[in-house]
């Protein structure tokens, strides 16, 4: 992902420090030139000690003013710093013949970065000192009095002033550039960080990669899917992935993902997004939507039902109560009751599938959870002969609702049980076995040594309605696989030899 990077401002403390580096060198120069200078080459005999003298304390104010890098606030001492320093360079001007105009050029720089560092009237009283400077100088210690003199005096005052007003004109510009560059600049940070964190928290994939298929991005959510990080190549299944707007299906740890590849065009050669979508996520979405609509449906349908049947049920069991019915007549009594015992059942189940809530998801310990269980349900039936085992490593995990564990563990074994006791009487067992896949995903089966289930019926049982018994409904598998799909799990018929197994894999995380 390509990034805005903007060149950072130069800071006041960094121009002082900046001039004040330049002033030692300055100082220490001009010092040298005085000490070598035995020959009186570029100062007038007779000046090196007054010379030196004057060098000496233009370095000590040097130093001084490189210890006041730390003061920027306080522009008088600053200034005050440069009036000190003009003094210093117009006295070395007056002691030299040749280098006069050489030091009359450098007079320039403190006007230039003092108005640099201090606006309006004290950059300008620098630009004043400085010309003052000059003028008495050449006029008053130098007496020059030739016109000549005097034009080149006044243009240099000019020169100065000018230089003061181009100097706070561009400052004030390049201040106001570089605070829209730094506006420009928190905006890109902000919306590169918002940016980021949104395709992190998307709850599709999204993966961006070079054309060696190395990652150079990817949200939480294709991390998780795919077990990949930052740096990584794509796994061989994901690198197959071709263009298409349609998208490519693949398989990946137990679960089917929509892949879309798009190529980036302005980007570097190669460079592609790749966007993954879990389909058992649409589809639990397209079946909340289903059963939203379904409970209200349900609700009221299930409302009407109730009431004259409730009428009904109590008719029929005052009418059994009656001295003169006869046997058949009473037969017909409790098959009338039957009946709506079990159209009672049915609603009962309808109401539960639309009044089903949203998971509040725990990692569990299935160990100790599922013991608990087979105490729990083994007293609800302490009236029938069975068995029931708990097989599960004490480090299983398991990341699902409890009281949907418990409504689907209660309907599994409730068929199971019921299956085991016609096919094997008092020798009926119910398995609950746990563990960790390969994947990292945790799978609880539920196993019972009944007659099993036919083929031609297999593909048809978690269809609502579907039973194989005259008193079932035919809703709780369905109810079964809708809790688990709310849970993020998957629930699928295993098969085995004899008997029945319902195996369930759960996650071992919390889905973001």
């Amino acid at each position: 992902m390509s990034q805005i990077r903007l060149s950072k401002p130069l800071k006041p403390s960094s121009l002082l420090t900046l001039y004040s580096y330049y002033s030692m060198f300055l100082a220490l120069t001009v010092f040298s030139l005085v000490v070598l200078d035995s020959q009186n080459h570029f100062f007038r005999q007779g000046n090196a000690v007054y010379l030196s003298g004057v060098c000496a304390a233009y370095i000590v104010s040097a130093l001084a003013f490189a210890s006041l890098k730390h003061l920027v606030a306080d522009q008088q001492k600053i200034i005050g710093y440069f009036f000190v320093e003009i003094v210093c360079l117009i006295i070395l001007m007056t002691g030299t013949d040749r280098l006069e105009y050489s030091l009359a050029s450098l007079l320039l720089m403190p006007v230039v970065f003092a108005n640099l560092l201090a606006s309006g009237i004290l950059g300008y009283a620098v630009a004043a000192w400085t010309t003052l400077g000059m003028l008495i100088t050449q006029h008053i210690l130098q007496s020059h009095d030739q016109a000549h003199h005097m034009i080149n005096s006044g243009i240099y005052g000019f020169l100065c002033f000018m230089l003061a007003f181009l100097t706070q004109w561009l400052s004030h510009h390049l201040n106001s550039a570089i605070d829209t560059a730094n506006q420009v600049e928190k905006l890109a940070r902000r919306t590169r960080k918002l940016n980021r964190h949104a395709l992190r928290e998307l709850p599709s994939g999204v993966l961006a990669c070079d054309s060696d298929q190395r990652i150079l991005f990817s949200n939480q959510m294709a991390e998780r899917w795919f077990d990949l990080h930052k740096g990584d190549l794509l796994p061989a299944p994901l690198q197959q992935t071709p263009v298409s707007e349609n998208g490519h299906t693949i398989d990946f740890n137990d679960h089917k993902y929509s892949l879309r590849k798009v190529i980036l065009p302005d980007s570097e050669p190669g460079d592609f997004l790749l966007y993954a979508i879990d389909h058992s996520r649409i589809a639990a979405e397209a079946q909340q939507m289903k059963l939203a609509s379904l409970g209200r449906l349900t609700a009221s349908i299930a409302h009407e039902i109730r009431n004259p049947l409730s009428a009904l049920r109590q008719a029929s069991q005052l009418l059994a109560e009656t001295e003169y019915l006869q046997t058949p007549e009473r037969q017909l009594t409790e098959i009338l009751e039957q009946h709506c015992m079990r159209i009672n059942r049915t609603v009962e189940d309808i109401l539960q599938l639309s009044r089903k809530r949203q998971p509040v998801m725990e990692t569990l310990k299935l160990k100790p959870w599922l013991s608990h269980f087979a105490d729990q349900f083994q007293r609800q039936h302490q009236d029938k002969h069975f068995h029931i085992d708990v097989v599960c490593p004490n480090d299983t995990l398991g990341q699902i609702d409890p009281d949907h564990l418990q409504q689907i563990l209660h309907n599994l074994c409730g068929n199971g049980l019921r299956y085991a006791l016609a096919a094997s009487g008092d020798q009926a067992t119910l398995t609950l076995t746990a563990g960790q896949q390969n994947t990292g995903r945790a799978f609880l089966d539920v196993t019972d040594n009944g007659t099993g289930i036919a083929p031609q019926q297999q593909e048809h049982l978690f269809e609502p309605f579907f039973t194989t018994e005259h008193n079932g409904t035919g809703l709780g598998l369905y109810l079964t696989r809708e809790l688990c799909e709310a849970n993020n799990a998957t629930i699928s018929l295993k098969p085995q030899p004899h008997g029945t197994c319902f195996r369930i894999l759960l996650t071992t995380d919390t889905p973001k």
